[in-house]
């Protein structure tokens, strides 16, 4: 990676006095992008375009949004960037768009600072910043490390929720950030307090240009922290370099057993616990580790350990009826997050229908062979790479494709029996069929719902 992408050593301290740019270019209008026009606008000249122009209708709308409720903002075309930016200009990428997008090149002939809103935050508090990554949980890992740190006052955002430029407004002694591939790969290392990579398994190769590359983007996380908290039994989630931290697995203070987890030598019993699987103990472990490390009592840490219920479209439960479990877990977008969740409700016989389907991200679903040989005992595939899934999972179990979510559901439910699980967890991004991945979990939940009506 060119290491002028990353921002200069010298742009420190507070915005309001220190080295100002002559204007900003915001390429992307999407959450992250508002958030940088809010915090510039009256500070300096903004410019917004997006890559998407002029062929996106939602685009134009979203744009006219933002026009209405910043009227000093220029809004420009993709091809006027080059003539706008400068050497004394900042220009904020969203993080979707690829490193390898001609933007890049473009605005790198600019002189212009490319620098992210991570950076301008990290410029901006003086607290202890705590950051989380990982292919899978980190958005479930980020809210409860915040939970957990809420005696002390943490508040939670990054790629999760609230963006980051929008916590400055928050007073608070730190922060638990979530932070992507995306958002680490164009910044320099952030300084944290703790930093976290919970895994590493195939994903967003459309994106990344390879796994290698993928999996060096998020170690990155560990490069400036002061303590790191990683797994044991998988070097992918180790620092390159020995750092301060907790091993979790490497004692019998902090691990994961099969029937038990332990935090800072405290045994829990996984039966006393809301979060269902394997994954899921372990990032209970992960931020009971980064809480303990920031100072929470441990007894306070314990008790939100075993009452925590996680967040929506994750391994959630949505009905039940006839004795057949219905469970939402869009947020399973590849194949890694997809076999926790078949391990999670996984019996001695095959007893899951699995829902699967939608913009596979150029992933290799061969490694849910075994796992649909064991548990599944119908495969119920759509979106547009459910022929991929087929493929591997016409050897080893039943299949059904169809043309629709309802469809899959209402197949789902001829296949299933009581004591069955119907499990919506479809290994792929959603954007071929719905807006996002929650559009695509509350249509399942509504479809579910209106059945049982």
């Amino acid at each position: 990676m060119d290491h002028h992408l990353f921002a200069r050593d010298d742009w420190v301290g507070d915005v309001e006095i220190a080295m100002k740019p002559d204007r900003i270019v915001i390429v992307g209008v999407g959450v992250t992008g508002e958030s940088c026009i809010h915090f510039w606008y009256g500070r300096a000249p903004v410019f917004v375009t997006d890559t998407r122009l002029p062929k996106d209708a939602s685009v134009h709308n979203r744009v006219n949004e933002l026009r209405a409720k910043y009227p000093e903002v220029r809004f420009i075309s993709p091809a006027q960037v080059a003539e706008i930016a400068g050497s004394d200009s900042f220009v904020y990428m969203s993080p979707g768009i690829p490193m390898h997008d001609e933007m890049f090149d473009v605005i790198l002939a600019t002189g212009a600072r490319l620098t992210s809103d991570i950076e301008l935050f990290m410029e901006q508090v003086d607290g202890a910043v705590i950051g989380i990554t990982g292919t899978n949980g980190k958005s479930t890992t980020t809210d409860l490390t915040a939970k957990m740190l809420q005696p002390l006052g943490f508040k939670a955002g990054g790629n999760i929720g609230v963006p980051v430029l929008d916590l400055l407004s928050e007073e608070a002694p730190g922060f638990v950030l979530e932070l992507s591939s995306f958002q680490l790969e164009r910044m320099r290392p952030p300084q944290l307090t703790c930093a976290t990579v919970l895994n590493i398994a195939e994903d967003h190769l459309d994106h990344h240009r390879t796994f290698a590359e993928y999996a060096a983007t998020k170690r990155r996380i560990y490069e400036r922290c002061e303590l790191a908290v990683f797994n044991n039994n998988d070097p992918r989630t180790a620092p390159g370099t020995k750092k301060p931290g907790i091993a979790i697995n490497g004692s019998v203070s902090w691990c994961v057993r099969q029937h038990e987890i332990v935090i800072d030598g405290h045994q829990i019993p996984t039966s006393e616990l809301q979060l269902l699987g394997s994954i899921n103990h372990y990032n209970i472990v992960a931020a009971a580790a980064l809480a303990h490390a920031s100072g929470v009592a441990m007894s306070h840490v314990i008790e939100i350990a075993q009452n925590y219920q996680g967040l929506p479209h994750r391994l959630q439960t949505v009905a039940r009826i006839d004795n057949v479990h219905y469970v939402n877990d869009s947020k399973a977008t590849n194949v890694a997050a997809t076999l926790a969740a078949i391990e999670a409700f996984a019996d001695e016989k095959p007893n899951i229908v699995l829902l699967a389907g939608g913009e596979g991200k150029d992933a290799d679903f061969a490694s849910l062979n075994e796992a649909l040989h064991d548990h599944v005992k119908t495969a119920v595939l759509f979106g547009k790479d459910a022929q991929k899934i087929a493929v591997v999972a016409d050897a080893v179990t039943q299949v059904a494709q169809v043309d629709s979510l309802e469809q899959a559901v209402l197949r789902a439910r001829e296949a299933a029996k009581p004591g069955d699980v119907i499990l919506l967890s479809p290994a792929c991004a959603s954007f071929d069929m719905f807006a996002n991945f929650e559009h695509r979990g509350d249509s399942f939940t509504s479809i579910v719902q209106d059945m049982a009506a």
